[in-house]
C-alpha cells in the first residue's frame, strides 16, 4: 500500500514542467530555453491505512523481564552482502541460541545497499524477504526478536538532507507495513548508535520514526536510545519520544571501559572497576523508574582481541569476569541484556562448527 501511494506522489511531482509549441513558428524564431531547476523533496506524508492492534500484546515491562539475556546475530545483515563480514545466517544458529538458553536475538540490519538511493526508496524485495525469513526462524522458536536500522551512517552524516530523511522514513514505512501483523515478540529498534547526530536531531528522528510505526501498529514494542555511541548518559539526556506511549523501551550500550573491552590494552577486575560498571546499571535503573520505562542494554561484551590491532589480546579470565559482572548487574537491576556476538573477536558461538565458547555458560547458566 505504502509503495503504491508513494509512487503516485512522485509521478505527479515529476510532471511539473510542460513543453508547449505551435506548428506556425518562423524558421528564425528562437525558442527560449527554460532552466530546469532541481526538484526539492518535501517531507513524506504518512499513508492512510487501517491501524493494527496486536492481539498478543506484550507490555514493555513483561517483555524486558522475559527477554532476560539474549544474543546478537552481529555482522550478518550489516555486511554489504551477507556472508562478507561473518558467515551467512543459517537456521541452526537460531536453534542453537534457543537451546543454549538465550531468550531473545537481536538482528542488526544495515539497509543502505538494499534500498534505492532515490525516491520512492524501495527496499529490495529479496532482502526484505531474507529479513523476514530470519525473523521467522526466531519467532518460531518462541524467541523475542529485535530488528533495527544499524550502520546506516548516511542519515547520521547528513540529517539536514530532506532526501536522506525521506529515505530513512521509507525504511520504517516499509518495515512497519511488512511486519504489522507479525507476533508482538518482534520489536523495532529505531536507530543504532546515532553517532554524529545532535541531541535535537536524535529527538526529532526518534519521534518521527515512532509516528511512522504507530501509524501501522498501535502497540508494537519500540526501542529508542540516546546520541553518539548510546552510552547510558546519552539515554539520560534524550527525550522519551512520546511520554503517552505505553510500549517503549529505553536502550543503552556498554563496553566500558573501551580500553579493556574493545582495545585489549587495559586490565579489568578491581573493586573500582566493578563498582564503575554497577554505577552504569544503577543510572539506567534510576532513569527507568523515573520514566516508568523499562531498559535494555542491547550491546555489551568484551573482545578477545582488538580487530584493528590483533596483537592486543584480552586476558580470558578477565573477559569472563567482565561478562559475568554485566549479567549479574542486568539481573539485579531488572534490565534485559544482549551479548554482542559478531562471529569474530566478540563471539562466543562458533557458527561454522555449531559450538560454544566458555562465555555461554556465564551468559546463560546451565
Amino acid at each position: 500500500m505504502y509503495m503504491k501511494i508513494l509512487r503516485a506522489v512522485w509521478t505527479l511531482s515529476c510532471c511539473l514542467l510542460v513543453s508547449c509549441g505551435g506548428s506556425g513558428e518562423s524558421p528564425n524564431q528562437v525558442t527560449p530555453v527554460v532552466p530546469v531547476l532541481p526538484v526539492t523533496e518535501s517531507p513524506l506524508s504518512l499513508p492512510s491505512v487501517n491501524q493494527n492492534s496486536l492481539a498478543d500484546e506484550i507490555t514493555p515491562h513483561e517483555a524486558v523481564a522475559t527477554m532476560a539475556i539474549g544474543i546478537n546475530l552481529g555482522n550478518t545483515l550489516d555486511a554489504p552482502s551477507e556472508g562478507e563480514w561473518a558467515l551467512a545466517a543459517q537456521e541452526y544458529y537460531v536453534e542453537a541460541f534457543r537451546d543454549a538458553g538465550f531468550k531473545h536475538v537481536r538482528i542488526p540490519i544495515t539497509w543502505d545497499n538494499h534500498i534505492a538511493a532515490s525516491a520512492p526508496y524501495e527496499i529490495e524485495v529479496e532482502f526484505l524477504n531474507r529479513v523476514e525469513q530470519i525473523v521467522t526462524w526466531a519467532l518460531d522458536r518462541e524467541l523475542f526478536v529485535i530488528i533495527n536500522v544499524h550502520h546506516d551512517d548516511w542519515i547520521k552524516a547528513n540529517f539536514a538532507s530532506q532526501s536522506n530523511r525521506n529515505r530513512f522514513d521509507s525504511i520504517w514505512l516499509q518495515v512497519a507495513e511488512r511486519f504489522k501483523n507479525t507476533s508482538a515478540k518482534l520489536i523495532f529498534e529505531i536507530l543504532n548508535e546515532p553517532q554524529g547526530l545532535s541531541l535535537a536531531d536524535t529527538n526529532t528522528l526518534n519521534k518521527r520514526a515512532l509516528s511512522i510505526i504507530r501509524n501501522q501498529t498501535s502497540n508494537r514494542l519500540v526501542i529508542f536510545a540516546g546520541t553518539e555511541w548510546s552510552n547510558v548518559d546519552k539515554l539520560l539526556a534524550v527525550d522519551v519520544p512520546d511520554s503517552e506511549d505505553q510500549f517503549l523501551i529505553g536502550n543503552f550500550h556498554s563496553y566500558d571501559p573501551w580500553g579493556f573491552a574493545g582495545e585489549c590494552q587495559a586490565q579489568w577486575g578491581s573493586e573500582a572497576d566493578k563498582e564503575a560498571l554497577t554505577a552504569i546499571y544503577q543510572k539506567a535503573a534510576n532513569w527507568s523508574l523515573a520514566h516508568n520505562t523499562p531498559v535494555i542494554v542491547n550491546e555489551f561484551g568484551s573482545a578477545k582481541y582488538d580487530f584493528t590491532q590483533p596483537e592486543h589480546i584480552c586476558e580470558q579470565s578477565q573477559r569472563q569476569a567482565y561478562i559475568a559482572a554485566h549479567v549479574a548487574n542486568a539481573k539485579t537491576f531488572g534490565i534485559a541484556a544482549t551479548f554482542w556476538d559478531d562471529g569474530g573477536s566478540f563471539s562466543t558461538y562458533n557458527r561454522a562448527e555449531n559450538t560454544w565458547g566458555p562465555e555461554k555458560d556465564i551468559l546463560v547458566s546451565p
